[in-house]
């Protein structure tokens, strides 16, 4: 029978920064820069939140936030250029960040219109404040359907995106009236995405209870984002807030309360951080509920984090989307050729949600001068937070590899060098790996 080897790794409660989650990179805020300013364009004290960080008064981070336009990508009907996102997602590769991605209708400056052709096409503008061009009336729904259907064409699966946001209508794609669309045109975009989208996680603005109960009756994996975290009171004082109304109860009330157990949750600020300081809104409230709804990342809009809420904020790192601890690994430490190097790890996420993109869980014997890499047949995107994780799993060892003493190691892999691995909260990396021992391997 082979020894079987038991290790009990050390848990470490540092910050760390993982693909897809944690606070939206702030490249405003990275580099050699002289001074920092806060959103109000006073200048503040510089810090960092980790020795070695890369960003002045604002998290590190490994997921950054993508933006493109229809009419940066549709200038002739029915041709399609994406070279302006690709280079968007190349800038966020060269950060060491995966990306969020939207792609949206318009905005509200002319620059930012809907396609040239589509504007001769549609000269008039509705008078509904946040859009550009009338969906009822127009071919707008057809015209947008078929630039998500390519869109997933050319991007569904691509390593860098973490998650796409579902844009329907309205200025930003954030859903202004899309109360006033009929059911089938939700469903035509709706679709769109669903079907093309099958790899790449998708997130649905919390808008409407009509579009979220078309997704919903696809049985599809939808998250939600939602635009304004934060707000305790910014609009109408103590009679209404986001915190505090819209959030508890449309989660409720749109039944995506268990959304996050299959996609992602994110969340942008409402104004800006700083902004919640100067009001006197309870951070400790904020951040609480941010973490009972699952959040997996919040977009700061690149600003400053007010230096008195540092540890607030670095215990919230800690707690958005996943963390895995590896609390106990057993092992075979010999094998022979031909049989089975069997292994078996607790885990724990002690994140708010799981990870959501098909990364693979590798083991790696490390020789001296070559690498065996197995891959795991273990969908991690299942590990969901409070559960314990038990992985058991049996590798053949082939014929091939030669006798002799190996370092085994274990690793989880994004597939994109820039990117790297999966930061485990364990101690002991080494270039993305984590060693577990020796292990010995003998002739058949």
């Amino acid at each position: 029978m082979n020894k079987q080897v038991t290790v009990y790794p050390a848990i470490i409660d540092s910050v760390i920064t993982n693909p897809g989650i944690g606070f939206i990179a702030a490249p405003g805020l990275m580099g050699d820069i002289e001074k920092v300013y806060d959103n109000r364009g006073n200048e503040v004290g510089k810090y960092k939140f980790t020795e070695d960080g890369k960003t002045f008064n604002h998290p590190d981070s490994k997921v950054y936030f993508c933006s493109v336009r229809w009419n940066q990508i549709e200038h002739e009907k029915g041709f399609y250029d994406w070279r302006v996102l690709e280079d968007k997602l190349e800038y966020a590769k060269s950060l060491g960040c995966t990306a969020v991605v939207r792609c949206s209708p318009y905005a509200l400056s002319e620059e930012e219109d809907i396609p040239r052709w589509f504007r001769r096409e549609c000269p008039d503008e509705p008078e509904f404040p946040f859009w550009r061009v009338d969906p009822n009336t127009t071919p707008y729904i057809e015209y947008w359907s078929n630039l998500v259907k390519e869109f997933a064409k050319h991007f569904d699966g691509n390593p860098i995106i973490s998650s796409i946001d579902m844009t329907i209508i309205g200025a930003w794609g954030e859903g202004g009236g899309t109360e006033f669309l009929k059911e089938e045109a939700i469903k035509s975009v709706t679709d769109a995405y669903l079907d093309g989208f099958k790899i790449t996680p998708l997130q649905a603005l919390l808008h409407d209870p009509l579009s979220l109960k078309i997704i919903r009756n696809r049985k599809a994996n939808v998250g939600f984002r939602v635009d304004c975290l934060g707000d305790m009171g910014g609009f109408h004082g103590e009679k209404w807030s986001h915190m505090l109304d819209f959030y508890p109860e449309n989660i409720q009330n749109f039944n995506m309360e268990s959304a996050w157990e299959k996609a992602p949750v994110l969340f942008e600020a409402c104004w800006h951080m700083n902004d919640w300081y100067h009001q006197g809104w309870d951070i400790d409230y904020i951040i609480r509920e941010s973490l009972k709804w699952h959040i997996s990342s919040f977009n700061s809009k690149g600003t400053t984090v007010p230096e008195p809420w540092k540890d607030k904020v670095m215990g919230w790192i800690k707690k958005m989307g996943y963390r895995f601890e590896l609390r106990k690994f057993t092992y075979d430490s010999l094998v022979k050729q031909g049989q089975f190097l069997n292994i078996k790890g607790l885990w724990a996420n002690v994140g708010v949600a799981p990870i959501y993109n098909p990364y693979t869980l590798v083991v790696r014997l490390v020789g001296e001068d070559r690498i065996h890499t197995f891959k795991s047949r273990e969908d991690i995107r299942g590990w969901l937070p409070d559960m314990d994780i038990l992985w058991k799993e049996g590798f053949l060892i082939p014929d091939s590899i030669i006798e002799g003493t190996y370092n085994l190691e274990i690793g989880i892999e994004t597939g994109v060098k820039e990117i790297g691995n999966i930061k485990l909260a364990i101690a002991g990396e080494e270039n993305g790996y984590y060693p577990m021992g020796k292990i010995l391997i003998e002739r058949k």
